[in-house]
């Protein structure tokens, strides 16, 4: 793909898949299909036929799978979308894009397919039987609201849309998955639930689900609808305005005009399904979780007072999402989904001239300070229990968007545990807890003039806080109701005081005996005097704003990947209020430039352009913040030098808005420049970071595998490779059976220094050495012909002798990357000369043994290994792997010293698909010896780098921790190549912080943090390493 291309070129693998994610153009008139013309629709259809037929298996299928289901067109090209299916059964959210410019070149291929739909298709559950499954499961307990729903949450569901399709489980997350067939349903009322259900076809049991409901000029107004009567019309286009509306009113119908005038001005798109679609408002919906808004996929919905200019056009941004990148609302894609919306919606609020609070105008802004919160925004706070004695202490806390701010002025305060009566819900759900202040307090008297403790779940956070205000209390405190789990920012519309705190500091609460005093301040910080970027501060019933995009951390959420606020379990559909918050901060610092930060402003018309050219042309439903990179970057050489239109929403003097029509004012046009920023703000925010915080793991634990106390390593035999394969011999086997035929390609261990890149994880990298390599690529064919790659390679060692000592071992470092179950390798042994090799026991394996088994030729697998164990796949969530090291116990081979063994490394393949490949390098065979006595020895670990990427001459921060049996002292140093570049003194809890400021070249170096030691402690090291990028 890369040599087909006549320039450079970026190709990515994706997450969940391991084959060809994105491959796009790098610099201006780079062709990924150069000598095909495309200076029509027509061509540049046949073009992008021509390179999916041609490239469609290293993403992952054969062409044969992909049909072509949409041509989209703009004023800078086409884009082609294909769509996959197997044996008829389409592939749920499976889809390729080919993007084609103006001037004829194809720039971009990108999307997610399936690589392993081959599947049975003859399903054993019915439809009708999925159909009662989903629709039991969604009445029971509507996904979304872990706090409870409106009684009429639940009536008039029924299943909207039920497909036979093949699903790959882990799509939606990003991470490794199976393919299986199954339904996939949509459930709904059309109003208060839709969700999407997938049930096996198979066995019936549901594999995922997640809730859809995103949180000319055609407008209509409901009042009050619950689904049962006739809506109750209030408004329609072209009726006088306001006449009796209220101001809730007002501003759904002000606020929708100004998103259909935004998106039809500027991008030239009519409504959100792009043919000019009614646009529904329903006003003070009552199955709202209030104080809430969304969109259902019919209308979007609000709460009285939750009407603002943002957030109507904040819902109105999830519809254009819908019909266009289609992004499910799961993890990260849900997170870019739900960003979008913000995006959208802050740039409605800062061109109109409603709902202004501090009087500011985008021609006139106030920009915001790196790092720091708003006036207007909610502090963080600091909360501790002052008595009785035995519970004393901090606790971790955060404010409830309701009720009175705290402010950097104590408020003090006494809780009394809140006993209430039992009964059921709204929702249906029977409440046994007398906990949790679901129904009216019993100790009312207590409460009253006091604050109350509940804990956390079965009824919404409202419905708590309105029983504490009617039993006279001054403020709430609800204890989370699941454990190591940061507490949010709890929503409702009292006006008493209300914090949440962690189920751990709830426990202290109840176990007192007593009531508990405690102290509530705001914590001390600058911040700015101004509402921008700041999200639903024009609603009322959040009691402020609710999101800060300019300083996610401001409201708990993080603003990098690498931030510890990400969130990364399955509540919130794995995040996406909170996650969203990397995104938005990448879209404003994209706007107003981070100085000191290293990302210069390109404005609100350049960088709304580029985001919606992404959103539109490279994201898929299953798309992640890589993909969002990728696309922002394409999207902006697409866009360099081309016209663009300033943001508009019109200027109208009709009182509804009606006549905002207006043709936009060219922008000043997009250069190399602007892109450079996008790249740096993408590097900010860490896009292509992964949340390594979330515990994916990799495939080999790091570290490596010591002695023990007062011994030493001794080697008595090794291999390097510097000198080549010496006197290690290979052999290979192909694969032959009459139902699948045979192979005939094989790899052969081979010397490379050409290391690959590996997962972002601390120890996981590798000096730049000479290793062994067995290619896992991702071609072949898996037809049993000439170019069926189903083979294994093998690579033996010299006879060894084992040593006298404790301990025997033989060790390997070793990376693998391989298609996951189909190919892999493992490691045997003989005792015969190599006439038989046997594998590794499992409990010969003290270290890093293979973590599964490759799949057997029932399965379906043509790997000469299929049904043993290996090693086989990547590091947890990624497209690669990382280095580490695997220790086998010669004494559990019942090896003696004296004997000779042989060592065979084997990579095995199936016909076609694949990774990378497996590398291998420093054997060895060592023995344990009793240590003289000296110095303690130490194990220096570097904690952290930041930023992971850095422009060429600037500083970077490098954190180092070093530990012994008692906390050593001394210095640390940054050295690269034996030349120190930066050091510090440990402090009293053995860390260094050193800011390194070095001419470092571009690209990845390995640096060294080693701690020099002395008489009382041994030196020490690590490697990791820094990414320079251009200035």
């Amino acid at each position: 793909m890369k040599d087909t291309a006549d320039g450079k070129v970026a190709v990515r693998n994706n997450r969940a898949t391991g084959k060809v994610g994105f491959i796009g153009a790098r610099n201006a008139r780079t062709d990924l299909l150069p000598g095909v013309a495309a200076d029509n629709r027509g061509e540049a259809i046949g073009k992008a036929d021509a390179y999916v037929d041609r490239f469609s298996n290293a993403f992952g299928v054969p062409a044969s799978q992909l049909e072509r289901a949409e041509v989209a067109s703009d004023r800078y090209g086409w884009s082609v979308t294909y769509t996959q299916s197997y044996q008829g059964v389409p592939v749920f959210a499976a889809e390729l894009k080919a993007h084609v410019d103006k001037s004829g070149d194809l720039t971009a291929v990108n999307g997610f397919v399936v690589p392993d739909a081959r599947i049975d298709t003859e399903p054993r559950v019915t439809a009708d039987q999925a159909a009662d499954r989903a629709l039991e499961m969604v009445t029971e307990r509507p996904s979304g609201y872990e706090d409870g729903l409106p009684e009429a949450a639940t009536k008039g569901l029924e299943v909207a849309s039920n497909d036979l399709m093949i699903y790959r489980t882990g799509s939606t997350r990003g991470i490794k998955g199976e393919s299986r067939l199954a339904y996939v349903l949509e459930v709904t009322n059309e109003k208060t639930v839709r969700e999407t259900v997938i049930i096996d076809a198979l066995t019936g049991k549901y594999l995922n689900r997640w809730s859809m409901m995103a949180h000319a000029l055609d407008r209509l107004l409901i009042e009050a609808y619950d689904g049962e009567q006739d809506p109750a019309v209030v408004w329609r286009e072209g009726e006088e305005f306001p006449g009796t509306l209220d101001e809730d009113q007002q501003n759904e119908i002000l606020g929708t005009a100004e998103a259909y005038w935004m998106f039809k001005n500027t991008f030239g798109r009519d409504s959100y399904d792009g043919e000019g679609a009614r646009m529904i408002t329903v006003n003070n919906d009552p199955g709202i979780n209030c104080p809430n808004a969304n969109w259902n996929g019919v209308s979007t919905n609000y709460c009285d007072g939750v009407t603002g200019d943002d957030t109507v056009a904040h819902e109105w941004g999830h519809a254009y999402t819908e019909y266009t990148s289609g992004l499910i609302y799961q993890w990260q894609s849900g997170a870019m989904n739900e960003a979008y919306s913000d995006i959208w919606g802050e740039t409605v609020d800062m061109l109109n001239d409603r709902h202004n609070e501090g009087g500011e105008t985008q021609a006139d802004p106030v920009l915001r300070t790196p790092g720091t919160c708003s006036d207007y925004t909610r502090s963080p706070i600091t909360m501790e229990i002052t008595a009785p004695a035995s519970v004393a202490g901090a606790c971790t806390a955060a404010p409830a968007s309701f009720g009175p701010v705290f402010g950097q002025t104590p408020v003090t305060g006494t809780a009394v545990v809140g006993v209430d009566t039992t009964g059921t819900l709204p929702d249906g759900t029977v409440d046994n807890s007398t906990g949790n202040g679901c129904f009216a307090f019993t100790n009312a008297d207590e409460i009253a003039g006091s604050w109350v403790y509940v804990d956390r779940g079965e009824c919404t956070f409202a419905m708590k806080a309105e029983n504490a205000a009617d039993a006279g209390a001054e403020g709430i405190v609800v204890g989370d109701n699941a454990p190591d789990r940061a507490p949010i920012s709890m929503s409702g519309t009292t006006d008493i005081y209300g914090v949440m705190v962690t189920q751990a500091d709830g426990t202290r609460f109840k176990t007192a005996g007593e009531p508990v005093d405690f102290t509530i301040a705001a914590v001390p910080a600058e911040s700015d005097e101004t509402y921008r970027w700041l999200s639903g501060e024009s609603d009322p019933s959040f009691g402020g704003a609710i999101r800060d995009m300019w300083n996610p951390s401001c409201y708990g959420h993080p603003g990098a990947v690498s931030d510890e606020e990400y969130h990364c379990d399955e509540s919130d559909s794995g995040g996406v209020h909170s996650n969203s918050g990397v995104v938005n901060r990448t879209f404003a610092i994209l706007v107003d430039g981070l100085e000191p930060g290293g990302v210069e402003a390109i404005g609100l018309d350049k960088a709304a352009n580029i985001f919606w050219h992404t959103q539109t042309n490279y994201l898929t439903p299953t798309s992640n913040f890589v993909d969002l990179a990728d696309g922002l970057e394409t999207s902006c050489a697409d866009l360099t030098g081309q016209p663009i239109n300033e943001v508009t929403l019109g200027n109208p003097t009709e009182a509804d808005g009606s006549d905002g029509e207006a043709v936009a004012e060219r922008a000043e046009d997009i250069t190399a420049d602007d892109c450079a920023e996008v790249a740096d703000a993408i590097a900010e925010t860490e896009l292509r970071v992964e949340p390594t915080q979330c515990n994916f793991q990799p495939m080999l634990d790091k570290g490596k595998l010591t002695c023990g106390d007062d011994t030493v390593t001794t080697t008595t035999w090794s291999e390097d490779f510097e000198d080549g394969l010496g006197e290690w011999t290979a052999d290979v086997e192909f694969f032959s059976h009459p139902a699948y035929g045979s192979g005939a390609v094989s790899h052969p261990w081979e010397t490379t220094t050409d290391l690959p890149e590996t997962t972002d994880i601390p120890g996981g990298d590798h000096p730049q050495s000479t290793v062994i390599y067995s290619a896992d690529p991702s071609t072949g064919s898996c037809l049993g012909d000439e170019e069926d790659e189903s083979s294994r390679d093998g690579l033996t060692s010299p006879v060894i002798t084992v040593p006298e000592g404790k301990s025997a071992r033989f060790s390997f470092e070793h990376l693998v990357a391989t298609e996951s179950g189909w190919d892999g390798g493992n490691v045997k042994f003989s005792t015969d000369g190599g006439d038989t090799f046997e594998e590794i026991p499992a409990d010969a394996w003290i270290l890093n043994g293979p973590h599964g088994q490759i799949n057997t030729l029932a399965e379906g697998n043509t790997n000469p290994l299929a049904g043993q164990a290996g090693f086989t796949g990547t590091d947890g969530g990624e497209a690669t792997g990382s280095w580490g090291t695997s220790v086998v116990s010669l004494g559990k081979l019942g090896l003696l010293a004296g004997e000779e063994v042989q060592f065979r490394f084997d990579m095995g393949r199936d016909g076609c698909n694949g990774v990378d490949g497996w590398y291998v390098d420093n054997v060895a065979v060592t023995v344990c010896e009793d240590a003289p006595a000296g110095p303690v020895a130490t194990t220096t670990k570097v904690q952290s780098v930041k930023p992971k990427t850095v422009k060429k001459g600037k500083t970077f921060t490098v954190r180092v921790k070093v530990t012994a049996e008692e906390t050593p002292t001394g210095r640390v140093q940054v050295k690269k190549g034996g030349k120190v570049l930066e050091g510090a003194r440990l402090n009293a809890n053995g860390v260094a912080t050193l800011q390194v400021k070095a001419d470092l070249p571009v690209g990845k170096n390995t640096l060294v943090a080693q701690y020099v030691g002395n008489s009382s402690f041994k030196k020490s090291s690590q490697t990791f390493t820094v990414t320079v990028r251009k200035k």
